[in-house]
């Protein structure tokens, strides 16, 4: 019992890790026309496109681990994105082609499907997705914000319009997890059995709050006045640390999710 206790645990872990890098790499490729690369230059795009391509491959190499078999249709959602986003790192230019989109458009459905996959169930689906957002807009601005030291000129639009959309994000998600919370009281209920046992509940539940939500939010209103004064490296300063607790606060909404199927 204990062995396939084990064996149950570790493969959570790797859902888990191998769930975070490829949203990762989504997120960073669907995000990448907020701020345009005519006027960020190509090197930007090669930043982020770098940055996916070390998760996606990183994923692969999970992938490999998880399953018995080498070959399965997630790898090869992996292998097509992958392959557009080596295309893309080395063919971009300041100006997006129209080859570019279409590397674009066949990197975002491909990695879209494979997150789906994570759990084909509709609302599963979605929650799911909606995590991707949130921790890749996060990160998205972060990698932006440290950009303005390369192109200082740039405008601090991109930055105000991945504020908005993380509030978007924010907004939905909060308005979700109390609606499973409450639907799920029973799970923090002093005599509980149910999920990790009363005490381990809540601790789960509060850092999700605390650290996923109520530190973002507030260190996200901050960001935003550092925006509209251009202060861009306090901002991204901000932007770091926000990126820290949005891993946090993510990483146990998904183990709440893969463990106990509750959407916190």
């Amino acid at each position: 019992m204990a062995n396939v206790t084990n064996v149950t645990n570790l493969t959570e872990v790797k859902s888990i890790a191998e769930f975070f890098l490829i949203s990762i790499a989504w997120t960073l490729t669907l995000f990448s026309p907020i701020a345009s690369s005519r006027l960020t230059g190509n090197g930007f795009i090669k930043l982020i496109t770098n940055v996916s391509i070390g998760s996606l491959v990183t994923a692969m190499i999970i992938s490999f681990i998880s399953h018995n078999s080498p070959l399965n249709y997630p790898l090869y959602l992996k292998l097509i994105s992958l392959s557009a986003l080596v295309a893309t790192a080395f063919f971009h230019r300041d100006e997006k082609s129209l080859f570019m989109w279409i590397l674009y458009s066949l990197t975002v459905l491909s990695l879209g499907i494979h997150l789906i996959l994570f759990s084909p169930i509709l609302m599963n689906a979605l929650f799911l997705i909606s995590s991707s957002l949130l921790l890749g807009i996060i990160l998205y601005s972060m990698l932006l914000g440290h950009w303005y030291l390369v192109v200082p000129k740039l405008s601090e639009h991109p930055l105000k319009v991945s504020a908005i959309f993380l509030w978007i994000i924010l907004a939905i998600k909060i308005v979700v997890s109390l609606m499973s919370t409450y639907k799920h009281l029973d799970y923090f209920d002093q005599q509980t059995n149910l999920g990790a046992g009363y005490a381990f509940n809540w601790l789960l539940l509060s850092m999700r709050f605390l650290f996923g939500y109520v530190v973002i939010f507030g260190m996200s209103l901050f960001n935003w006045k550092l925006v509209t004064m251009r202060s861009i490296q306090s901002s991204t300063g901000i932007l770091y640390a926000m990126t820290f607790f949005i891993f946090i606060g993510e990483l146990v909404s998904t183990y709440i999710f893969f463990n106990f199927g509750l959407y916190i």
